[in-house]
């Protein structure tokens, strides 16, 4: 709808069964982009699947002044071809050859950026978030705003990205669904990020229950506002925050992880005025709106909720509003029904008035008016005619990281400088907070690994000896088709359900010429590190002890772009502190060699490690990822050391590992369930706490024997090494003495207060006939927990092979040159970047063609032969008669991997 100055309206795009969203003004003002769902009738929806759309949505845009539509996304699917039969122009009903996701491709939020480029959020590759909260895996691409040229810039986003919002300074927001690893599922925060997927950071992150921050805008006086609100039930209403935005790499930009140290964030709360506490607060920030609320609660009185902030001239900002009560639960009532308007309010101030200080543009009773879009040029309301134009991609390249590569550097200049609070604890219920309680009944006791934090219990500075680089893999949606299953798309199961590969792990302390242990320039241990990495590949961080378990985790996922150096965090989960610089470290000075893991893959070697030299305790295996999995890895180990003894009724501990068979509702084996998945507490000891009557396992307890992602805290490792690792002592906790038997815990104490002790032996027992395990089994075993005791289900299926060790991610490819729309240089060469960090590369897939003639070359000849590699990764074509002008042409590149993965970019330019 177009709102006039006169008050009239007009509909610039009408559907009746359809439905638009999404819509974003051009810089100039002269244009509007927009999602359209062309059927959202619910016969149209597959309602076995979330109710999407079996049209799914297309993004266009319309000029202002003639009316006229162009299309500019056409249902595009590209989903990964190796993990089965696709037919990538239908992706919603080819059966029954094919696989198939059953409904439309989805594509929102267009967005402008400089250089006549659009960005905007597809469900294209097929891909399935890891949590259920959210039903498919939004990816940002940036387009040509003809539609040509598309590139995936977050290949990182294994959860979902939603709302693309350019920034003045050239960034561009969006709204990151934060569920990696063990973290809740209805978590959403706002990041920024370079246009091409470089430098992406956070702005606010979820660190509330249940939080989600979406639909955010820059207003004139450069402040972000954006909206929080509880995932459920409020229509997607909520309250206004405000924080002032900090340049990429500025100062400090978040306040303490300790909740209580944070300042109070106003909300009226069951009639009233109360302040809310978050971890890590962005400095600054203020609710604009204080007499709303986020929560899951009826808007109080009439001062109802908020949703769409978009920026106007001179600071004002519109949103759409709706008075009470915007809930769909009896809080006391529903009614009456959401009525939304569009109005108009001043950014610079809370508003605690909405009689007086909001002014209404639009509010009709008959409908619900959304969206609101001020029809101005971007200088109108920001004084620049666009965003600053940030460069695409590094094109300039070093002996590291020549140009054209599809690898990247990835360091950092302290694991000592860090904000690893493990997060809040409930003190009036867990008297070891911050930690969460070993097993509790009480929700919430904790924020750690759920919210915020991810620490196995206490350690020191001293407890870090080495980093773990850990590749996340995306998973494909294949509810339909020969190998689909509408309850289960991924074949494998682990704690977090990703496949979690080691691409490496890296000593951190280093001696100088001296012998000496080398410091940074804080005086404390030097702990830098920087190594090679492939690009456009998910991954995460673990911070490892002398033994390899993890200590913290950073719940993220992470990415580096092709020829990108991304080495200023500046310590670990640092946020609320300075951050010390790369350059003052060992890792980046001249004699330091960075740690190749495009080529190999160094493991730590030995427990209880005191070699304190790089090149001692690390063992170099060849190149491509380590895998960890339970029927390769685990179960041999079982059988050869533990079964002889854990068998039947009468195995040590009730633990009896000897049944081998398969449970048909989980998929899972017995012997791996008894270790690792056991919440209800169906085998061995019982655990003290009962909820609703049944003994549980609860917190981040898998099982007795293991606690997830943990393996410092974990029972089993306890046993395997002798000793208890977590950092506690056996009296720091009470313990029943009698195990499983509540009566017997010490006088005055409850159940939620008590842990599991170290007793008896070493196992396999000093004074058995069974070998002891050697250092590399007890490490595979500690690997195993902390990649969240994979196991792969597919064994022994239909769909075997397509579980745990299915190849998910597409080979790397970077077309380095040419590298623009409109090139002002002749062509006089062709650079193209591939590699693939798992299966590995099949170049005799490449194929390279062009639409016009390139030397003795007739257009669409195949060009990939004449192409040369002089360096790992990069193919290169020099031009014998270089071409200076071009009226328009395309360079096609399509690669695959050996499990049958295909990534094909093509590249529209014209040379004058």
């Amino acid at each position: 709808m177009l709102l006039k100055r006169d008050g009239t309206q007009e509909v610039l795009v009408d559907t009746e069964v359809g439905a638009i969203t999404d819509p974003f003004i051009s810089f100039d003002g002269k244009w509007v982009y927009y999602s359209y769902f062309p059927d959202v009738r619910p016969e149209k929806k597959n309602n076995k699947l979330y109710g999407l759309p079996m049209k799914g949505a297309d993004i266009y845009k319309i000029n202002l002044a003639n009316r006229k539509i162009t299309r500019l996304t056409h249902q595009e699917f590209t989903p990964n071809t190796g993990n089965g039969s696709w037919d990538e122009t239908n992706p919603v009903d080819p059966y029954p050859k094919f696989n198939a996701l059953g409904y439309g491709i989805l594509n929102l939020g267009p967005a402008p950026i400089p250089g006549n480029k659009i960005i905007f959020s597809s469900s294209r590759n097929g891909l399935k978030p890891a949590k259920d909260f959210t039903s498919v895996n939004m990816q940002l691409f940036v387009m040509d705003d003809d539609g040509r040229n598309v590139s995936l810039i977050t290949p990182m986003v294994l959860g979902s990205a939603l709302h693309p919002t350019p920034l003045k300074d050239g960034r561009v927001l969006f709204s990151s669904y934060e569920s990696q690893g063990l973290r809740d599922r209805r978590l959403w925060g706002i990041w920024s990020i370079y246009p091409d997927g470089r430098h992406w950071d956070p702005e606010i992150s979820a660190f509330g229950h249940a939080s989600v921050f979406h639909f955010m805008t820059q207003t004139s006086n450069g402040n972000l506002v954006f909206e929080d609100y509880y995932n459920k039930n409020n229509f997607g209403f909520g309250t206004l925050y405000t924080a002032p935005l900090k340049s990429y790499g500025g100062s400090i930009k978040f306040n303490s992880p300790i909740k209580s140290k944070n300042p109070k964030i106003a909300q009226l709360f069951q009639g009233q005025t109360i302040g809310i506490k978050m971890s890590f607060t962005p400095k600054g920030l203020y609710s604009l709106t204080p007499k709303s609320t986020s929560a899951d609660t009826a808007a109080t009185g009439d001062y109802g909720k908020f949703i769409h902030p978009s920026a106007a001239p001179n600071n004002r900002l519109l949103t759409s509003w709706s008075d009470g009560p915007v809930n769909s639960l009896n809080r006391p009532s529903p009614f009456p029904a959401v009525d939304s308007g569009i109005y108009i309010m001043d950014a610079s101030q809370p508003i605690n008035d909405v009689h007086t200080q909001l002014t209404k543009v639009i509010n009709d009773n008959n409908f619900n008016e959304v969206w609101p879009r001020a029809v101005v040029p971007y200088k109108d309301v920001h004084g620049v005619p666009e965003p600053t134009k940030l460069p695409w991609l590094p094109e300039s390249g070093d002996s590291n990281l020549p140009h054209g590569t599809p690898f990247g550097l990835i360091g950092s200049s302290s694991f000592l400088n860090r904000d690893t609070s493990p997060g809040y604890g409930n003190e009036r219920t867990n008297q070891y907070a911050p930690f969460e309680p070993f097993n509790s009944t009480i929700n919430g006791d904790s924020s750690n690994w759920s919210l915020q934090g991810s620490e196995p219990g206490p350690y020191s500075d001293d407890d870090i000896w080495a980093v773990r680089i850990v590749a996340i893999e995306p998973t494909s949606h294949i509810p339909y088709g020969p190998i689909g299953s509408n309850k289960n798309s991924s074949f494998f199961f682990n704690h977090a359900n990703e496949r979690m590969r080691i691409l490496g792990e890296i000593p951190l302390r280093k001696l100088g010429e001296d012998g000496k242990i080398l410091l940074d320039s804080t005086g404390h241990i030097d702990t830098s590190f920087l190594a090679k990495i492939p690009a456009d590949v998910p991954f995460t961080f673990q911070t490892l002890d002398r033994n390899g378990s993890i200590l913290n985790i950073a719940q993220t996922w992470h990415q580096i772009r092709p020829g990108e150096i991304r080495t200023d965090c500046g310590g670990c989960h640092a946020h609320s502190k300075a951050p010390i610089p790369f350059e003052k470290t060992a890792a980046a000075s001249e004699n330091y060699k960075v740690w190749d893991l495009t080529s190999s893959t160094p493991l730590l070697t030995s427990l209880n490690n005191d070699k304190n030299n790089l090149s001692e305790g690390v063992k170099i295996i060849g190149s491509g990822a380590v895998d960890i999995e339970f029927y390769k890895d685990i179960r041999p180990l079982l059988r050869t050391k533990c079964i002889s003894c854990h068998t039947g009724k009468s195995a040590p501990a009730s633990l009896s590992l000897s049944d081998l068979s398969v449970d048909k509702r989980s998929n899972l084996p017995n012997d791996y369930s008894r270790l690792c998945d056991d919440p209800n507490a169906k085998w061995g000891i019982s655990p003290l706490i009962k909820v609703a009557g049944v003994h549980k396992w609860r917190q981040t307890n898998a099982s007795r024997y293991i606690r997830k992602f943990q393996s410092r805290r974990s029972l089993l490792i306890w046993k395997l090494l002798g000793r208890r690792l977590d950092g506690w002592n056996n009296d720091d906790h009470p313990t029943e003495s009698t195990p499983g038997d509540v009566k017997t815990l010490p006088k005055d104490t409850v159940p939620n207060e008590a842990d599991i002790d170290f007793l008896g032996t070493i196992m396999p027992p000093d004074n058995s006939d069974i070998s002891p395990l050697s250092e590399n089994e007890k490490l595979t075993f500690i690997r195993w927990i902390d990649l969240g005791c994979p196991v792969d289900t597919s064994k022994g299926t239909k769909r075997e092979g397509y579980g745990w060790f299915l190849d998910e991610t597409k080979p790397t490819l970077n077309i380095a040159a040419p590298n623009a729309k409109n090139l002002k240089q002749p062509l006089t060469e062709i650079v193209i970047g591939i590699a693939d960090y798992y299966s590995g590369i099949d170049i005799e897939s490449l194929s390279i063609t062009a639409s016009f003639q390139i030397d003795n070359h007739a257009p669409d000849t195949q060009l990939s032969p004449f192409f040369t590699s002089k360096n790992k990764g990069i193919y290169t074509y020099k031009l014998k008669t270089p071409i200076y002008e071009l009226s328009g042409g395309e360079i096609s590149v399509e690669i695959g991997d050996r499990q049958g993965n295909i990534n094909k970019m093509v590249r529209s330019f014209k040379i004058n």
